[in-house]
């Protein structure tokens, strides 16, 4: 761990959490640090590679119900405001289990989808320097995160 963010980006080390958690098939081997990065890193490449929508549909959307903390976390309030207003055009929570999202994001009203397209429009102004804040967070708490160099 002493060796962490010698040149190692965020993205780097989110890699090296993919590894710890199979990809988010075992998230509860993250520890919170390490779980709020791997969430924030998860959002921002599923709404930059599709939407939020995409977000929700994947597996990623495990994470949906926590999105909004973990930004708050990095100290992206912005971002974590565009968030719970995703999660809000739902009316409620999202389940974590894929097969049951699913089949509740099937039955969502399509009012629910043009929220949704606000908030990509909202999330791709790009308000806060999210790979700074990210970075700042795990250099705070660098000793929370059990990765070693091995792991990245």
């Amino acid at each position: 761990m002493d060796n962490m963010l010698n040149g190692e980006s965020v993205n780097d080390i989110y890699m090296g959490l993919c590894s710890i958690c199979d990809y988010g098939q075992q998230p509860d081997l993250l520890n919170p640090y390490e779980r709020t990065i791997f969430i924030t890193q998860e959002l921002e490449m599923e709404v930059n590679n599709g939407g939020f929508w995409q977000f929700f549909d994947n597996s990623s959307g495990q994470f949906a119900n926590e999105i909004a903390e973990a930004f708050m976390k990095i100290g992206a309030h912005k971002t974590a405001e565009i968030c719970k207003k995703a999660v809000a055009a739902f009316g409620h929570d999202i389940p974590v289990d894929w097969d049951e999202r699913r089949t509740f994001l099937d039955s969502v009203p399509d009012s629910v989808a043009s929220v949704l397209e606000e908030c990509d429009d909202a999330f791709f102004a790009y308000e806060e320097d999210l790979e700074f804040l990210n970075a700042s967070y795990i250099k705070k708490h660098i000793e929370q995160f059990t990765l070693t160099i091995d792991d990245i």
